[in-house]
């Protein structure tokens, strides 16, 4: 009971922080600051934030996935999507987000616009997993289905 509970936390945090910042903070930045340059450091600074929030809820949720199965672990699409999920945002914060880093917002460089391209592709698959894992649960619809879920 209070695992489940402390899933339903982390996954709300996740899923609660991808989209807020994602898609109601950083475009209010955008439209709000003249300057672009500022604008785009803070919503890196705040993604970047969701980023390891990220990582936190899925040191929680991908053991907790692991907690009550006993099938083999390819039936478990919970699993593998938080896994999908946890690799798209590492391959965002440590990969992808420092080449945007060294790279000048104002010079409209080729990379760096295909690095920002990148990155928002990364995040909009990371929150459009999370909505589906928000919809389909955390849990099979009972733990005596037999590969149903």
């Amino acid at each position: 009971m209070l695992i489940n509970a402390l899933e339903r936390l982390a996954l709300t945090a996740w899923a609660g922080g991808l989209w807020v910042i994602g898609y109601l903070v950083s475009p209010l930045l955008y439209r709000h600051f003249d300057d672009t340059v500022t604008a785009a450091a803070i919503s890196g600074e705040l993604t970047g934030a969701v980023a390891w929030l990220s990582l936190v809820c899925a040191a929680v949720l991908i053991p907790a996935q692991l907690r009550h199965r006993v099938r083999p672990i390819a039936a478990h699409w919970r699993f593998w999507l938080l896994a999908i999920m946890l690799a798209l945002i590492a391959i965002g914060e440590f990969w992808v987000r420092p080449d945007m880093a060294s790279l000048d917002p104002e010079a409209i460089e080729v990379s760096y616009l295909a690095a920002l391209r990148a990155s928002e592709s990364i995040y909009f698959v990371a929150s459009f997993i999370a909505l589906v894992l928000v919809l389909g649960g955390l849990q099979p619809a009972s733990e005596g289905n037999s590969g149903q879920d």
